[in-house]
Formats: C-alpha cells, structure tokens, sequence
C-alpha cells in the first residue's frame, strides 16, 4: 500500500512539474520576446518574469531531487549533492517567495483605490521601485541560503542515532545547534514574504469586492462585463491564496527532520503540494493576464491549424483502394 502510494504520488508529482514547467516556460518566453522587441519591461512584466524563471529553476531543482531519491538514494548521503541541492533549492523556494510578495505588493498598490496622501504617492513610484524590489529579494535570499552550505545533515536526516537530541559528542551537538539556527534562518525567511503576500492579497480582495458591490448596486440590472472581471479577479486571487498557505506550511514541513515526519505519507504528500502551487499558480496567472491569455489563445489556434492542414494533407496523399471489377 505504501509503495503504491508512493508510486502514485510522483506520477502526480511529475505531471504537476511538466505543467509547471510548460507554464512558467511560456510566461518567461512572452515577455523575453517583448524585451527584445521593445528593449523595455513594463514593471509587472519584469515581476512575472523573474517569477516564472525562479520557478523553472525550482521545479528543475525539484525535478533532480526525485530523479536521485528514486533511482540513486545513496546519493543524498554526500554531502556534497545534498549542499548543492539544497542551496539551489532555498535559494530558488526564497526568492519565488518574496518576487511573490512583491507580486502582491504591486497589485494591491497598483489596484487599490485609496485616497491617502502616502499610498498615492506610493503608487505613482511602485513602478521604480520594483526594480530594486526584485533585486532586494534575490540578495535575501542568497544570503539567507548561504548558512545551509555549513549545516550538518545527519541531523535533518536523523541517520546518527536515529533519536532527535541523542548525539553524544561536542562536534554533533554543535551541528544540531547549527541546524537549529539555521531552521529559524529559514522559517523567518518564509515567513515574512508569506504575511507579505496574506496581507496584501485579502487587502485587495477586501477592496475588489468591495468596489463589485458598488458596481452591482449601481448598475441598470443589464450584464456588465466589468462586474464579471472583477468577480473573476478575485476568484482568481482566492485560488492563489489557498494555493500559497498550503505551499507555506509544505515548505515548512519539508525542513522538519525526518525523524518529526512519516518517511511515506507526510513526504509524498509534500512533494505534491510542493509541486502543485508553482504549476497552478503559472496556469491563473496565464489565465487572468490579458497579454499572456492572448499569446496563448493564438498558440493554440496556430496548434490547431497546423493538425488540420497536416490531416487534410495526409489525407490526399492516402491512395485510393481500387474495388474488384
């Protein structure tokens, strides 16, 4: 039963990171070819880039940790794989995390209808300052990764004595206070982008919703599609929420020692969520952007277009079967 459990939740697991993959790979194509055609990003276009190509490398990252957990598991006992691994991973989970908050950030600021003199002025520099923003992020998160390279990690995986707290030795314990410090580095790093990102997403659902009742209220009684849009926007960002707490406590519960955790159910469970959030988020991103459902739109009648003349042709080029006199 486990072993079939197991199994089924890295098939979902793959499938999640080639969706994820194909998603994320689209986004960052669309707007590296408005680079190069404009030589300039819009603000939220450089922010969905940066965004998407953190995630590529997080899900390739992701991608490797199954490959070798499945067909070579001895080699997560060099410490070399597991520093690599690991730091590219908190490096790439950090810096989705807070390009995210900032994310968040620009659509409340950007989206909010306030009339304070402080958040006006806020919006009219949020465009500058996104540059810097994106920049801050990275160098978070490359800092806060750098602690993992000395972390000793018999201790996450418990493989020493198999007791959490049972090390005898000065050398050991010192390790384990390294990996401790090194879990508070870490929930702190996540933690702050992810109130970041909770706050100012119910912030601006509170105030989409509350500018759609108004709408309703003033409206004719006829369909208005910019009621539907605002309605579909917070749809939309509710699924990114729900997605984002559920990656949250996943990221949380992946830097548990496994002695804390069932080797099986609660890992493979992680590892869907894990995989889960970069892809669905990729997809409603997509999905409620003008300029990337367009792009998608026209792909997939190009797609379509392509089958039917390549089946049209086929189909002439089929020789006829001559019937018996």
């Amino acid at each position: 039963m486990f072993i079939s459990f197991y199994i089924i939740g890295l098939i979902i697991s793959l499938t999640e990171i080639i969706i994820g993959m194909f998603g994320n790979g689209f986004i960052a194509i669309i707007y590296c070819i408005d680079w190069v055609k404009s030589r300039k990003l819009f603000s939220c276009d450089m922010i969905l880039t940066c965004l998407a190509m953190s995630r590529i490398l997080l899900q390739g990252i992701f991608t490797a940790h199954i490959i070798i957990h499945t067909f070579a598991p001895g080699t997560f006992h060099l410490k070399q794989v597991q520093k690599s691994l690991s730091f590219l991973w908190l490096f790439a989970n950090t810096a989705g995390l807070w390009i995210t908050a900032c994310l968040g950030i620009f659509y409340y600021v950007k989206i909010t209808i306030c009339n304070q003199p402080l958040f006006l002025r806020m919006k009219q520099k949020i465009s500058v300052m996104v540059p810097k923003l994106l920049l801050w992020s990275l160098l978070v998160s490359f800092v806060t990764s750098i602690p993992l390279i000395r972390v000793e990690y018999s201790f996450y995986l418990c493989i020493s004595t198999g007791r959490l707290f049972s090390n005898s030795t000065v050398k050991a314990k010192t390790w384990d206070v390294s990996y401790l410090y090194f879990t508070l580095l870490y929930s702190a790093a996540s933690f702050i982008p992810f109130i970041i990102f909770l706050t100012t997403s119910i912030l601006l659902i509170s105030s989409l919703w509350r500018h759609t009742r108004n709408m309703q209220c003033n409206t004719t009684g006829l369909w208005d599609p910019s009621i539907e849009a605002h309605i579909s926007a917070i749809k939309a960002l509710i699924s990114c929420l729900i997605l984002y707490i559920f990656y949250f406590v996943a990221v949380i519960v992946s830097a548990l020692p496994t002695c804390l955790t069932d080797h099986t159910w609660t890992r493979t469970i992680t590892s869907m969520i894990l995989a889960a959030y970069p892809s669905g988020h990729s997809l409603i991103l997509i999905l409620i952007n003008p300029k990337l459902k367009q792009a998608l739109v026209r792909i997939l009648q190009i797609i379509k277009c392509h089958l039917k003349r390549k089946k049209i042709k086929s189909y002439h080029m089929t020789p006829e079967i001559s019937q018996p006199s």
